[in-house]
């Protein structure tokens, strides 16, 4: 399996080289982002997929709201479902205000339990700054990621805390997309969605990881194929052996 370490390109891409260098760039650039329209571009895909007139879409690691605030401008929301354990981007969300997003303040998980995880915090002149949006549920694949990332580490310290995750057996809404980012946890999340994916058969953007493999043979038995979407020609494509930064698991239906 080769995973594609990028699929963005003008000022996100130019935005992505600053900020693989020091932590405290990737925490002022990020919050900046927070205010703009700019998102990954194979997010994009969402506007050409054929979905019900008016959705239901659930967000799993929402962090500090980009992907939900996407979707709610690109696509016609009845409801988005935000699932997020952090407290500082629980807090974000619920300043959001929009009518039609709901806030759990709760990861997703194949049981209910409390978990252990990991991320990042950076001390500049005795001021923390944690980058919550590193949060991982693996300590190795955290400082590995760190690693890769950034440049600057003498002043990293990595912080253990626990979140509590749910397993969702039901909802009072047909869920028509569900987009899962959490950094290495996605197959858990989608084993704790598994009654919502085999009733509503939704479109899945789902960050690529290491178990990208087993979810793919995962959601087969429910008739998922994996594809990419290519911004430039306004298409899916079906993955071969290189996947891109998020994977789209679609049903036939879901293609135009």
């Amino acid at each position: 399996m080769k995973i594609s370490k990028s699929t963005s390109s003008g000022l996100l891409k130019f935005l992505e080289k600053i900020i693989r260098g020091h932590p405290l760039v990737y925490f002022l650039l990020r919050y900046f982002i927070r205010y703009t329209n700019i998102f990954e571009d194979d997010a994009h895909g969402v506007s050409y997929l054929r979905l019900d007139k008016k959705i239901n879409i659930i967000d799993v690691g929402a962090s500090d709201g980009i992907a939900s605030k996407f979707f709610i401008r690109k696509l016609n929301v009845a409801n988005i479902l935000c699932f997020e354990p952090n407290t500082p981007y629980v807090k974000i969300l619920k300043k959001m205000r929009y009518k039609n997003m709901r806030v759990y303040a709760y990861g997703i998980g194949e049981k209910n339990e409390q978990h252990e995880v990991f991320y990042p915090r950076y001390q500049f002149f005795k001021k923390n700054f944690d980058l919550v949006t590193y949060t991982f549920y693996n300590k190795k694949d955290l400082q590995k990621q760190i690693n890769l990332d950034f440049r600057f580490k003498k002043n990293i310290k990595i912080i253990q805390k626990k979140i509590f995750l749910k397993k969702i057996h039901k909802l009072n809404l047909k869920i028509s997309l569900i987009k899962i980012d959490v950094n290495g946890h996605e197959l858990s999340v989608i084993k704790g969605l598994n009654n919502i994916i085999k009733k509503d058969k939704p479109a899945l953007i789902v960050e690529t990881d290491k178990n990208i493999n087993k979810i793919n043979k995962y959601l087969k038995k429910f008739n998922y194929g994996k594809y990419s979407f290519l911004k430039n020609n306004k298409s899916f494509e079906k993955i071969k052996k290189i996947y891109p930064l998020n994977t789209f698991f679609l049903q036939s239906s879901h293609l135009n």
